[in-house]
């Protein structure tokens, strides 16, 4: 199974870098978390709750800090660097709090006030776009609408990194996709593929996955797997009809699961290797399909195929 550190090509200054970063809340531990984003990407993080994703946004935000490790965004780090790397920096918390009394105009004003990129204009445009109601109180918003209205203001701090804890939760599907597809303009930028900007953003939606990140990573029970590169796994993984199934010393890479049929068929994330590793045993491949992405996400996020 094809997993690295780094999302990019590894060739560039990070915008996110993790090494080997650990937290624990006993009895829960999270980590060890290594992970690398370059800009122009976008990492999507899946897991349950209560698998550690918020306690990791907390810590790329500084507001708290890990047992060991190191957390470096832009290639500065908390505290020092705190003032400079908040202001580029985009911010949807699981939960936010303070903002009761404020609606979106004087949200808007306030936040004016910290970022120096601040764009009323941008605000405005993606206020109407997710249909946020601007004279209700924050607190008063169902959670759907407070999740658009934090969007919103994220997108327009003039950010450079978006960090987005489950950013759609609550939302209906058309706001939801509305987002999602911001999501993947704004990593983009101006310089097409590879340039722009840079985001992470947790999510239990699988379509999320598919329509937006280049790379996904999975947290469970605080053990954290990949990232991986979501095209890379379009292409390796296969389901292969045999004429029958391997024996139990017949070894098949990347094998993920198997179903005895008839036709017996296996499912690999190594489909070329496997293939040619069948052939050499003398088993015959009968048919091959390719996997549809939520599939193969469905079956890393319950560890199959996936190693830390």
């Amino acid at each position: 199974m094809r997993r690295c550190e780094t999302a990019g090509e590894g060739a560039r200054e990070a915008v996110v870098s993790l090494a080997g970063v650990e937290k624990s809340y006993p009895p829960f531990r999270l980590g060890p978390v290594s992970l690398r984003v370059e800009p122009g990407y976008v990492v999507a993080l899946v897991g349950p709750n209560g698998g550690g994703k918020s306690t990791l946004f907390r810590m790329l935000m500084g507001l708290c800090r890990p047992d060991s490790g190191e957390v470096r965004l832009f290639g500065g780090r908390y505290p020092e660097d705190e003032a400079r790397i908040k202001r580029r920096v985009g911010y949807v918390p699981e939960r936010a709090v303070g903002h009761d009394e404020m609606d979106a105009r004087a949200l808007g004003r306030f936040l004016s006030r910290w970022y120096p990129g601040w764009d009323a204009g941008r605000y405005g445009e993606l206020l109407d776009r997710l249909g946020v109601e601007r004279k209700r109180p924050f607190g008063r918003l169902s959670r759907g609408m407070q999740r658009r209205l934090l969007f919103a203001a994220a997108l327009s701090c003039g950010p450079e990194l978006l960090l987005l804890d489950e950013p759609t939760g609550g939302v209906d599907p058309l706001a939801r996709r509305e987002m999602i597809d911001e999501i993947s303009r704004f990593a983009r930028g101006e310089e097409g593929p590879g340039g722009g900007r840079a985001v992470i953003f947790a999510t239990h939606v699988m379509e999320e996955v598919g329509r937006a990140a280049d790379y996904v990573a999975f947290l469970h029970g605080g053990r954290f797997f990949g990232p991986y590169e979501k095209d890379r796994l379009a292409e390796s993984w296969r389901r292969l009809w045999v004429g029958r199934p391997p024996g139990a010393g017949e070894a098949v890479p990347g094998l993920v699961a198997v179903e005895q049929g008839p036709p017996a068929s296996l499912l690999t994330s190594s489909a070329a290797q496997a293939r040619a590793a069948l052939e050499e045993r003398g088993i015959e491949v009968l048919g091959v399909r390719s996997v549809p992405l939520e599939e193969i996400l469905a079956h890393l996020a319950r560890g199959a195929g996936a190693s830390p």
